[in-house]
């Protein structure tokens, strides 16, 4: 797919599937982020990768949390 073509049928997704996605797919995202421009090149990512539902609601709620 050409750049513009890809900003031109960029779109918003708000439902998911619920399904695993393979942790190939997932890292090679990641990979793809990490290039993205960062102010004065800080690049100061942190991800977390969660599957399990349980460990992942867990994980939201201590996230609202931390924004009150």
């Amino acid at each position: 797919m050409e750049l513009y073509e890809a900003i031109d049928n960029r779109r918003t997704v708000r439902d998911f599937e619920d399904k695993i996605i393979d942790m190939n797919i997932i890292k090679r995202i990641l990979s793809a982020g990490l290039k993205a421009p960062t102010n004065d090149h800080l690049r100061s990512w942190e991800f977390v990768i969660v599957n399990d539902k349980k460990e992942r609601s867990r994980v939201l709620n201590l996230e609202d949390m931390t924004n009150p």
